[in-house]
């Protein structure tokens, strides 16, 4: 079926269309919600979350508009919201395969919390396969991301993670592609600057002998 067309039925009120509408987006919201929070079991929650309260104002979502942009906005939101809340009580954790497991104990829609859970390994995006050094260079970057203010970590997860166009990322952050661009940019230098200084062991050589 055509996402528009779903988007217009699920927004009128079909479930089935919903439904499958959630099962589009489940995986793109599961990373972007993880690469916010940095930890597995805490991004699956925030992703049913989301899916929870895109059931309570789909009937808002107008016609025409650019709903992918209006999905990430709210699982932007709801991940930084996720991350302040349990900041004092989680440590960042390595990048883990996710597991099948959707929560349990959430009323809401039909099938929601489940489709809502991590994404099943199915290549792609999967991080199965890294190495023990990936792993590991996944849980810095999740640690240095935590100097990045909310504006700076979501501009560059959206661009440089998740790849998406500067104009989407404008358009999901509400803001000028040239904003943008300087976030990014500016979470790159502190990125690069804090990578250097907490963990010269993952950097590469200076110099032109790099082995």
């Amino acid at each position: 079926m055509d996402e528009n067309d779903l988007i217009r039925r699920a927004a009128a009120g079909d479930l089935g269309a919903f439904e499958a509408l959630v099962e589009r987006k489940r995986e793109r919201v599961f990373w972007i919600a993880y690469h916010v929070v940095g930890d597995h079991e805490l991004a699956r929650d925030v992703a049913q979350e989301v899916f929870l309260r895109l059931f309570r104002v789909m009937r808002r979502f107008r016609s025409g508009g650019r709903f992918d942009a209006w999905l990430y906005r709210i699982t932007l939101n709801l991940g930084i919201d996720a991350l302040r809340r349990e900041r004092p009580h989680r440590e960042a954790l390595p990048l883990e395969r996710p597991g099948r497991g959707g929560g349990a104990g959430t009323t809401g829609p039909p099938g929601a919390a489940q489709e809502a859970g991590a994404p099943e390994d199915q290549g792609g995006r999967s991080p199965t396969g890294e190495t023990l050094r990936q792993r590991e260079v996944r849980r810095i970057f999740v640690t240095l991301c935590a100097l990045l203010t909310p504006k700076m970590r979501s501009a560059f997860i959206l661009r440089e993670i998740e790849g998406l166009p500067t104009s989407e990322v404008a358009a999901i952050m509400k803001t000028r592609e040239s904003t943008i661009r300087n976030h990014v940019l500016q979470a790159r230098r502190i990125l690069q600057e804090e990578m250097r200084r907490r963990y010269p062991e993952y950097c590469r050589p200076s110099g032109p002998d790099r082995g």
